[in-house]
């Protein structure tokens, strides 16, 4: 997608393809393991044919964990404790789109759905890295042009001289050295 002359990138370019899930039957201590063992924020949960169910989050594992001393929770499984799924990105949606998914929930990173089945992951701190550089690619290209306007307006160098005659036609450097003469008089 472009906007504003800016390439936009979609989910489908930044996603992590690094799809780590569990299935919602296995016991909720096994999923706080995984999450905490592979350093995750959270962690999809699908079923037995590879649906997405739900979101196992830190929250989660914190929330069982603080009331575990309290309640015997033998016997729980991840199904038990996980949080529903609310918000879920696609591959085609456009970088600004999914930043608006992420700003409407909680969670530190969102699972990427295709046609029902989980495709892969994306993090808020890989959204925020793909949005800074949109715009530092943007900022670039700005001052690119600036710079370019201004050598064809004024060339101060013989360097510039050179390459603005390189890209340049018969009447763009008429153009250009009219307008020169006409300050210099």
């Amino acid at each position: 997608m472009t906007h504003n002359n800016t390439h936009v990138p979609d989910v489908r370019e930044i996603m992590s393809q690094n799809r780590h899930s569990i299935q919602q039957d296995i016991p909720a201590y096994e999923g706080v393991d995984f999450l905490v063992d592979k350093k995750l924020f959270g962690v999809p949960v699908t079923d037995a044919d590879g649906n997405l169910v739900g979101f196992l989050t830190e929250k989660d594992a914190l929330r069982l964990q603080a009331v575990a001393h309290q309640y015997n929770l033998t016997g729980s499984t991840v199904k038990d404790i996980m949080s529903e799924i609310k918000n879920a990105l696609r591959p085609d949606m456009d970088l600004l789109s999914a930043a608006m998914q992420f700003l409407s929930c909680n969670f530190g990173a969102l699972p990427v759905i295709e046609n029902g089945k989980l495709v892969g992951s994306l993090s808020r701190q890989d959204m925020l890295q793909a949005i800074r550089n949109m715009h530092r690619t943007k900022g670039r290209a700005l001052e690119n042009g600036k710079h370019h306007q201004r050598i064809q307006d004024n060339p101060t160098s013989i360097f510039e001289l050179q390459a603005l005659v390189a890209r340049s036609n018969r009447a763009q450097l008429a153009s250009v050295f009219g307008k020169r003469h006409s300050n210099n008089s």
